[in-house]
This record gives structure tokens, C-alpha cells and sequence, in this order.
């Protein structure tokens, strides 16, 4: 009798704590400048994984360049990916989290040539773009533009203090710590006219799961906001 009532107790358990128990989701990333380093380090990983904790999740990471990550996800192979931009989701609809936060990109210039503040300034220039990169396409579409590519931040940099190219359209952080990285001081920008902007957020897939998902985490996201922690992860990026 007494070995019938654990049984019963450890099943009552069990059926208690269940709802508790965290599902996993198999997310997609990619290498951003101290944002996404690993799986386990930059500023994107640790918020991913504390909103996924708050939302009820854990998360299984996988990292590879931006167009894998998306072509996976549009294939199935993700439970949706991060971070996650309207210009990204060219295959079809997906299920999308409350904004993270809004992305700005900023043309950088030399300071002994013209000032370059909008899209329509950079008609008719050489501006240089980075491989990969999910710029705007109200950007990308202005066929007025010679776009110059580049693999990396730091090769756009040094292309433009060398004048190679008029401008470089890149993310301010991105843009200051390739300006670091380079070595260049006859480089600048104006922080106060972003060339376009663009909302960030987790993408899921289109389906109940994943839109069970985005809310979820949408949820976590206002928790966030509204004590701080978001705030306070994002700022190390700084």
C-alpha cells in the first residue's frame, strides 16, 4: 500500500511540474561584432537566452553566415532564427517577436570631403557595403548608387580613408570599432541622421508552434522592458 502511494505521489509530481518544464527550440544565428561570438558569448546570446528563459524556452544554438541562417530557416531546418529584419525574410511570411530594438545604419565619410547624411546624398557616389550585411532596401534598391562590396567592416574602413570608396553604410557600433580597428582619423559620420532604420526581432516559423513561440517571447520582451534588463543587456554593447 505505502509503495502504491509513492507511486501516486511521484505521478502527481510529475503531472505538477510538467507545465513548468521548458521546450527547446533549435534557433539560427549569425557572427556579429561583440553581439554574436559563440554560442555562449556576445551581447545577442545572453539576451536570447535570458528572454527564452522568461518566455519558457531553452534555446539549442547554431551560428553560420547570414545567408545559411536564412535559407535554413526558409527549409524548415530552424524553429526561427535571430536577429531577424523584414530584408531577411524574402522567402514568405514568418511568425515575428515585439521588436528588440530598432537597427540604424549611418553612412560614414571623410571629413575633408562632402557630408553625406541620406540616401540621396549617396547617389552618384562609390559607397561601400559589406558582404552579408541586411541593409535597408530603400537603400539597396537606389539604383543611382555604385555599391562597392567588401567581406568585412574593417576592408570597407579602410577602402574609404584611403578614398576608394565616398562613403561606407554600416551600423554605428560596427562602423566605430571598424574605424578602430583600421587606424584611421580622417574618417567620420553624423550620429545624429541614421541612413535608414530598420525593427529587430526574433523570427519563428509561420505556424502554431512558432506563433505560440513569438508571443511568448513578445511577452518576456515587455517583462524586460519594463524592469530594465533589456535596457541593461543591450548597453553592453557600448
Amino acid at each position: 500500500m505505502r509503495k502504491v502511494v509513492v507511486i501516486c505521489s511521484v505521478i502527481v509530481f510529475m503531472i505538477a511540474v510538467s507545465p513548468l518544464m521548458a521546450a527547446s527550440l533549435r534557433m539560427g544565428t549569425y557572427p556579429i561584432p561583440k553581439m554574436v561570438e559563440s554560442e555562449d558569448r556576445g551581447v545577442f546570446i545572453d539576451l536570447a537566452r535570458e528572454v527564452a528563459k522568461r518566455a519558457g524556452y531553452v534555446l539549442d544554438l547554431e551560428i553560420a553566415p547570414p545567408p545559411r541562417i536564412v535559407g535554413d530557416f526558409s527549409q524548415g531546418k530552424f524553429d526561427g532564427f535571430f536577429p531577424a529584419l523584414d530584408v531577411l525574410l524574402v522567402f514568405g511570411a514568418a511568425a515575428k517577436s515585439s521588436p528588440v530594438y530598432t537597427k540604424q545604419d549611418f553612412a560614414f565619410f571623410r571629413k575633408e570631403g562632402a557630408e553625406l547624411r541620406t540616401i540621396e546624398d549617396l547617389e552618384g557616389k562609390r559607397v561601400g557595403i559589406t558582404r552579408g550585411y541586411p541593409y535597408a532596401a530603400e537603400l539597396m534598391s537606389n539604383r543611382k548608387i555604385l555599391f562597392d562590396s567588401a567581406d568585412d567592416d574593417v576592408t570597407n574602413m579602410k577602402k574609404l580613408a584611403s578614398g576608394r570608396i565616398d562613403a561606407f553604410v554600416v551600423e554605428e557600433r560596427n562602423g566605430l570599432e571598424a574605424l578602430k580597428k583600421s587606424g584611421g582619423v580622417s574618417v567620420t559620420y553624423d550620429a545624429t541622421k541614421p541612413i535608414s532604420r530598420q525593427a529587430v526581432y526574433f523570427a519563428f516559423k509561420s505556424t502554431p508552434e512558432g506563433k505560440s513561440a513569438a508571443e511568448a517571447f513578445s511577452r518576456a520582451l515587455g517583462e524586460m522592458k519594463k524592469d530594465g534588463s533589456l535596457a541593461k543587456i543591450l548597453s553592453r554593447a557600448n
